[in-house]
């Protein structure tokens, strides 16, 4: 009897001794990865829906593929979309397969010769219909069209208000155009360009007024590779590249931008413009 229950404790610390060793020992899957589709199997499609329009739809036939598009105004995982971009001349539209084992990418340019489909009337109102763009000069209707106020609050600036002829560039301007992409160029008071780059604008990023909630900034401006004139916070010097958008219009464009964490009245800086 004994014998019988000294077995007994030795099969069942054997079956607890192999019952840990499974336990512990790792599980790996197996599972190979897939495949990446390469560049040239790629089956998409880009192109003007009319010759030489702003339409342009983009389609992707890779069986198995997902798809993710960058169409320079916005970004989109559909199979197949169409978007009206709202500039002239060749663009670069990015594709990036989704494969079960990794990514490839391709590109394919479209060439807009006419904007002949509607686009957000933004793009319109910093750069005009035409090819010459539209330029923008400090706005000499208003007593001050620079300086410091409340910062998502007030719309002039009328804490330390500057007039246009006292501001560091009175004369100068900038042209925003849409040849090719959306492009800023500065000039000073003699028409020399001294300064490029492009523009992108957020008018769903929203700000409203501190006190009682109504629209305040309606929206943002980015600028990469320049400023607007007097492009630095009031009573500074560093560069300022992102702007709150309160007004824009055909014709009148105010800014307004505050240290990052600005709180409602905490000093903001304010730029009127007015187009030619």
């Amino acid at each position: 009897m004994k014998t019988m229950k000294t077995m007994r404790k030795i099969l069942l610390l054997s079956l607890l001794a192999l019952a840990t060793l499974v336990a512990c020992d790792p599980i790996t899957d197996e599972t190979p990865l897939g495949g990446v589709v390469s560049e040239k199997d790629l089956n998409i499609n880009v192109y003007n829906t009319t010759s030489g329009g702003n339409q342009i739809t983009m389609v992707n036939h890779t069986k198995g593929v997902g798809s993710y598009w960058d169409y320079i105004i916005g970004r989109a995982a559909n199979d197949s979309l169409t978007v009206a971009l709202p500039f002239l001349g060749k663009q670069t539209i990015r594709f990036v397969g989704l494969c079960d084992g990794g990514t490839v990418e391709t590109t394919r340019t479209v060439d807009i010769t006419t904007i002949d489909h509607p686009t957000d009337v933004t793009w319109s109102y910093f750069a005009g219909t035409g090819t010459a763009g539209k330029r923008w000069t400090w706005n000499r209707d208003v007593d001050a069209c620079y300086g410091d106020g409340g910062w998502q609050a007030e719309w002039v600036p009328d804490w330390d208000p500057v007039a246009a002829d006292d501001t560091e560039d009175p004369n100068g301007s900038m042209v925003f155009d849409l040849n090719g992409g959306p492009n800023v160029t500065i000039y000073d008071a003699d028409g020399k360009a001294t300064a490029k780059g492009t523009f992108t604008f957020d008018m769903n990023d929203k700000l409203p007024q501190c006190d009682d909630g109504t629209d305040w900034g309606i929206g943002t401006l980015t600028l990469t590779g320049c400023m607007v004139l007097s492009g630095h916070l009031f009573g500074d010097t560093a560069p300022v590249y992102k702007y709150r958008i309160l007004t824009i219009n055909d014709h009148e464009m105010v800014l307004c931008a505050a240290p990052d964490g600005a709180a409602g009245w905490d000093s903001g800086t304010f730029w009127l413009f007015k187009s030619e």
